[in-house]
């Protein structure tokens, strides 16, 4: 790599909430970011970051936080490979907001206390439970499965199951919360995400880390980008005018936002289906076209062979133990209705229901601040921890995106605590109540559409 001029920016020169629009529209243009008042042009490593195409989250911003926050010690000696200049003395910005301090100071603190170190026991207690769900899954269609549609429909609703704590434990693999060599993170995240859950850990980490980056943020998080099947905020009915000559399109999308409270469960039934297939089209050799050349993910063989073998063992026991083709398409059905459900439900109490920010109030609101107020804290209990997978502390994972689930509980009332002293909203409640929230807003939202069709 050439190395680059190095030359004094001022701030109003880098941050822009279109900086990466414009960039893209030039295949020369630089991917100029902030990080602790240095600048840093980052078009040539998109395609080599092992996050995925999150970097791009941050073109045209000050990433100091998010930065500090995903990545260990050793990623400064990357990152300076990209070093362009520096923010002009008289226009730094100064880690002086007392909330956003604070926060960094309770990083330091939990780190100090050891909360970022992983119980071994503790994950390998998980995965084996998990693996004992798929085996006893397994017994139970190799078993009663040529004769039972009961035993067929118990099967697949543990496989189900099954299916969605591996997703719990592939976040967390995925996220290096449990070993500090990524290596065997990724190796495990590989093995529970792909071979055994059938997603992608490329096109997850691509997506995920995106959101983490840019929760609720509309035009920037894929998880509240789902319109019109489920349409979160206001923001998003903007929309309807997108195809003024499609017709149909336009009708199409205006049934379902309005009678999306109805189709919320049925949608979620699908949903694993459909992730599946974003993770195969994903790893396909043009299953990232639709992307700038520069920020395309490389796949591996190992990923795609992942993926061939997840599919292998699941049509295997389906043709191996069920004969009655109806009961096989229960069985299929059953099992991705299952979990596509299971896995949604815990996804909406995190996020949907809380404000959903436009890119310009982003760009105006610290990291950490963004964090708090878009995620919601389910209360603790035995079953919420293991159903949820820890993500019903989802305040302090985004905070500590790295740090084990089994430490969420040392840690929350630290959080809750400096949230209320800088009068920072921090929200908690029941499963229940959290449910009744997203469907709130829901109902919410079909309003405002119905207000648009009278008005127009």
């Amino acid at each position: 790599m050439a190395t680059p001029s190095v030359r004094t920016f001022t701030r109003s020169e880098i941050l822009n909430a279109e900086a990466l629009s414009d960039a893209k529209k030039d295949a020369e243009a630089p991917f100029l970011m902030i990080i602790d008042n240095k600048v840093y042009d980052v078009r040539e490593f998109v395609p080599d970051h092992p996050g995925g195409s999150v970097i791009l989250t941050h073109v045209g911003k000050d990433g100091t936080d998010v930065f500090d926050t995903f990545h260990p010690e050793a990623a400064w000696e990357t990152l300076a490979n990209f070093y362009v200049g520096d923010i002009a003395e008289n226009d730094r910005a100064i880690k002086n907001d007392d909330f956003a301090a604070e926060v960094r100071k309770l990083r330091t603190l939990f780190q100090s206390l050891g909360y970022y170190d992983s119980s071994k026991a503790y994950y390998a207690f998980k995965v084996s439970f998990n693996l004992c769900l798929w085996g006893l899954s397994t017994f139970i269609v190799a078993q009663w499965g040529q004769t039972s549609t009961i035993a067929t429909i118990v099967s697949a609703t543990i496989l189900g199951l099954f299916w969605q704590q591996c997703g719990w434990l592939a976040h967390d693999f995925l996220h290096h919360q449990v070993f500090q060599d990524r290596f065997w993170g990724d190796l495990f995240g590989a093995f529970l995400g792909g071979v055994c859950q059938g997603f992608s850990s490329s096109w997850w980490k691509d997506k995920h880390n995106t959101h983490h980056a840019a929760p609720n943020v509309h035009g920037e998080d894929p998880d509240i980008d789902t319109h019109p099947l489920l349409t979160w905020s206001e923001h998003a009915l903007e929309m309807f005018s997108d195809v003024p000559d499609e017709e149909l399109t336009r009708m199409w999308s205006r049934f379902m936002v309005l009678n999306q409270t109805w189709f919320y469960f049925p949608i979620l039934s699908f949903a694993r289906l459909s992730w599946c297939l974003q993770s195969i089209l994903f790893v396909l050799p043009n299953g990232q076209a639709h992307k700038p050349s520069g920020a395309r993910v490389p796949i591996s063989v190992v990923e795609q062979l992942s993926l061939a073998m997840h599919w292998t063992w699941y049509f295997a026991t389906m043709f191996l133990f069920i004969k009655d083709p109806v009961n096989m398409i229960v069985y299929f059905l059953v099992s991705q209705a299952v979990c596509g459900n299971l896995l949604a439900i815990v996804f909406s109490l995190n996020h949907n229901g809380m404000p959903v920010i436009s890119k310009e109030e982003a760009v105006d609101m610290d990291f950490f601040t963004k964090q708090i107020i878009t995620g919601r804290d389910v209360h603790p209990g035995l079953f919420a921890n293991w159903f949820t997978g820890g993500l019903n502390y989802q305040i302090e994972h985004h905070l500590f995106p790295s740090m084990p689930r089994h430490n969420f509980s040392k840690i929350q009332p630290a959080v809750e605590s400096l949230c209320k002293k800088y009068g920072v909203r921090y929200h908690t409640t029941g499963m229940i109540d959290g449910t009744a929230e997203v469907f709130a807003r829901l109902n919410d939202v079909s309003k405002a559409a119905s207000k648009m069709g009278k008005s127009t």
